[in-house]
């Protein structure tokens, strides 16, 4: 065992994080109860993980304990409905990563019994696990030893390395692998894994690191130089592009239209209004041939957007729609995922409807 490691399994035993939700339950993956030696709640720790790319556990744990309480068993979530799992999903972002759960626990059902599997190739083809969360899922699931590189663990060693380079390019990329893989025990696995993640997250954090309480700071070179700021090094910025579209709000009898979102790109399988480019004429051209007989009521100010690769201003359009063919939803009662935009729109009609 590195000394790295055995100084984290030395801090982590006073100071990890042991009472996140997903860590607190224990039982069987299909929700029975297995006695006083059950192990961790593999179907937790996977939909976690799954959470957390791409996004902080403070925000993560809401939706975690909402998604469990409405599907608490991988068999659950195996038998529910696409726009099920997405309505719970909603505002969390990176909705890809919903349906790939989705798929994947239709996969374990069926390919697998229930079970889910503890062969590291068998986990990365499931749709949505990468290399690092398959690792995390076997790691603190099973305490199987494999290596994990998320975003905590790669500011650590990074920092600890004085690492040059972002990690975007395949060199950084793959020293950075290597070294989690070297400093990764065949002993107490998941206890440093979370540890390393605990870590990155708490003290070794983007900003004003607390390197006083760091349990490796002595073999840390930017702690040693003061560099930390410098890495992991950023990189380099790009201008972010812009887009703009329209939103047409076509309301009837106090009712909302909404229509369901195809499932790649963006929102993919959530539900939104019509949309069209923000022109007079694409404006025109959309609203007369959802309902020629539509009139504009109100044009609602833009706002913006932003997503990871670009900024999307949003005009939306009330309008009003005598249309007997559409369907049409009571906003203050809807069943399925709307994308956070939507939802924003919705919530001021309905306070403005209230008052």
């Amino acid at each position: 065992m590195s000394s790295l490691a055995s100084q984290l399994l030395v801090w982590f035993d006073l100071h990890g994080r042991t009472n996140l939700p997903w860590q607190a339950t224990y039982s069987s993956p299909l929700g029975g109860q297995i006695g006083q030696k059950a192990k961790p709640n593999v179907y937790h720790i996977w939909l976690s993980e799954v959470m957390l790319q791409q996004t902080q556990v403070d925000t993560v744990i809401d939706y975690f304990n909402r998604f469990i309480h409405h599907f608490p068993t991988l068999n659950s979530l195996a038998d529910a409905s696409e726009d099920a799992v997405l309505t719970q999903w909603a505002g969390l972002g990176y909705y890809a990563r919903a349906r790939n759960l989705h798929k994947t626990a239709k996969i374990i059902m069926r390919d697998y019994q229930g079970n889910f599997p503890q062969i590291f190739e068998q986990v990365l083809a499931l749709p949505g696990i990468g290399k690092s969360t398959a690792g995390a899922i076997l790691a603190l699931g099973f305490n199987q030893r494999q290596a994990i590189l998320d975003g905590n663990v790669k500011r650590v060693l990074s920092r600890v390395y004085q690492l040059k380079g972002h990690y975007a390019q395949s060199s950084v990329l793959k020293e950075l692998w290597r070294l989690a893989e070297y400093h990764t025990p065949g002993a107490r696995t998941a206890h440093y894994t979370q540890a390393i993640m605990d870590l990155g997250a708490t003290l070794c954090t983007r900003t004003q690191p607390r390197c006083s309480h760091c349990p490796i700071s002595t073999m840390c070179g930017s702690y040693k130089n003061q560099t930390q700021a410098h890495y992991p090094e950023a990189k380099p910025k790009k201008l972010k592009p812009s887009r703009s579209i329209a939103m047409l709000i076509f309301t009837n009898d106090n009712k909302i239209h909404l229509q369901k979102r195809p499932n790649k790109g963006i929102w993919g399988g959530l539900w939104s209004f019509v949309e069209c480019e923000d022109n007079v004429q694409s404006i025109e051209k959309s609203i007369l041939q959802f309902d020629p007989l539509s009139e504009i009521a109100k044009h609602l100010p833009i706002f913006k957007h932003t997503f990871t690769h670009y900024h999307l201003h949003i005009h939306p359009i009330m309008i009003n729609c005598y249309s007997t063919q559409a369907e049409f939803y009571p906003p203050d009662n809807l069943k399925f995922g709307v994308p956070k935009p939507v939802e924003t729109l919705i919530s001021q009609m309905t306070c403005s409807a209230d008052n």
